[in-house]
Order: structure tokens, then C-alpha cells, then sequence
């Protein structure tokens, strides 16, 4: 027997998980969307194809880096970066991981940022790793207001390090030790 009545839609699930191949097109869309917010991030453009993302996430080293993404019934909001800081080969910053963090702007402030970060810093700590770093524009308070949540503490500032509009903003320098 048919039945005569439709049934309610289900609402999207959001779920936070580590990136897999099929999502390098989505994370690229993302970061070229807030890159042309021109608020939160230095590139503007987001040059890298979906080809080099994809190989960036088949090649991933899985114990040491970390992409996550925030997949809303298929389409990704979220992501976050987890690499051994910059220049990772030397023994000196093993123990240092660098975060980055994009979230689409339909679905900031509903606690999307707080999920990838509790994830991310669970990871980091199951990894060895010791401290977390990122970097941030004075201008972008929710994001400063959600790292400081989490206890990461300002360590630097350079001034006027760049130029938005008319505006010069700092860049805010922050850590988390483990």
C-alpha cells in the first residue's frame, strides 16, 4: 500500500572528519569563498587547483598533519589545517604544529569553529605534539575570542602588517601549549 503521506525532509547532519580525496573540490570552493570576503585571509585568490589539493590530501602524512573538514549532508562549511610548523623537517620544531581554520560565512557563530578545534587540539595531543600556533588579523575578534576559549595566549604582533581597504591591521600571533 502507497502511502498517502510525504514524508518530513531530514534536516543535514554536520559532521567533523578527517578530509578524503572527494573533498578536495568543496575545500577549494570554500577557501576561495572567504578568500573573497577579503577579511580573514592574506591570499584573496586561491590559486591551488583541485588536482593539488587532491594530492595534497592523498599524500598527507597522517601522523604528523591533519586536514578536517566540516561536511554539512555533502557540501563542506569547514576546514582546518594541522601542519608541522613551518620548515617541519628540522628537529628543532617537531614538537610545534601550525593551524588554519576557514569556515563558510552562512555558518559562522553556530559553534562549527569550537568543534574543529576540539577535534584538532584531541589530535595534537595524541600526536606528541607540544605546542599549536597560528596567526590571525587583529580585525577578525570572533576568531580571537574562540582561540583565547581554548587557552591559546597572544605571543607577538606585528604591527600593520597588513593592509585591508584603508585599514592597517595587525597580525596577531598566538600559542597553545599542550
Amino acid at each position: 500500500m502507497l502511502s498517502l503521506f510525504k514524508r518530513p525532509k531530514k534536516e543535514p547532519q554536520l559532521v567533523i572528519r578527517e578530509a578524503k580525496i572527494k573533498d578536495a573540490r568543496g575545500i577549494i570552493k570554500l577557501l576561495s569563498s572567504v578568500g573573497r570576503e577579503k577579511l580573514y585571509m592574506v591570499s584573496e585568490t586561491f590559486n591551488w587547483s583541485e588536482e593539488e589539493e587532491k594530492q595534497l590530501i592523498k599524500n598527507l602524512d597522517r601522523n604528523k598533519d591533519l586536514i578536517l573538514v566540516a561536511d554539512y549532508g555533502g557540501e563542506i562549511v569547514g576546514c582546518l589545517t594541522l601542519f608541522r610548523y613551518y620548515g617541519g623537517r628540522s628537529p628543532k620544531v617537531q614538537h610545534v604544529g601550525e593551524i588554519g581554520i576557514s569556515i563558510d560565512a552562512r555558518f559562522r557563530n553556530i559553534g562549527i569553529g569550537t568543534k574543529l578545534f576540539t577535534e584538532a587540539i584531541n589530535w595534537a595531543k595524541s600526536k606528541g605534539y607540544e605546542k599549536l600556533c597560528l596567526s590571525v588579523f587583529s580585525t577578525n575578534e570572533v576568531a580571537i575570542h574562540l582561540y583565547k576559549k581554548f587557552g591559546f595566549e597572544e605571543e607577538g604582533r606585528r604591527k600593520k602588517q597588513f593592509k585591508i581597504g584603508d585599514e592597517y591591521v595587525d597580525e596577531v600571533l598566538m600559542g597553545l601549549f599542550l
